[in-house]
């Protein structure tokens, strides 16, 4: 088997990044990501403005990230990262406490694969999480 891409390689390891400016949310999800049993990476940062750099030399495989964050919005964030000159464009998964629709709608509209409604059931987040990864895995290998 020829490896064209490192993420097709066998042994690679995918990278989950989580954002939240509210350590035990970042504490919450990063158990349910470990709960996957899927040998992830998972990195966590409170501030978005240090995870926008560290995307800048980084790849990843998933972004579980807050709307409202101290330093910007989840909006900001996301038009940010995909106008930014990687255009990184790996599934997002936004959790917000606001359960206003319009929000919702925009983030769609801007990239977020997904917006779940703080807080979030970890059944839920899990379930999306895996499929995003599983599909992920599948695109990387069948290339």
């Amino acid at each position: 088997m020829s490896v064209r891409n490192i993420r097709s390689a066998p042994s690679y390891r995918q990278t989950v990044l989580i954002i939240d400016d509210q350590p035990m949310v970042v504490a919450i999800h990063t158990a349910i990501m470990k709960s996957l049993a899927m040998d992830l990476r998972i990195v966590s940062m409170t501030d978005p403005k240090t995870a926008l750099n560290w995307l800048g030399q980084k790849q990843v495989d998933l972004i579980v990230t807050d709307y409202r964050m101290y330093q910007m919005d989840g909006i900001h964030f996301i038009n940010t990262l995909r106008n930014s000159r990687t255009g990184l464009m790996c599934p997002i998964i936004v959790v917000t406490a606001l359960k206003d629709d319009n929000i919702h709608r925009q983030l769609l509209a801007a990239g977020v694969t997904a917006c779940l409604t703080k807080p979030a059931r970890a059944s839920q987040l899990s379930k999306i999480a895996r499929t995003l990864l599983e599909n992920g895995r599948r695109q990387y290998t069948t290339q």
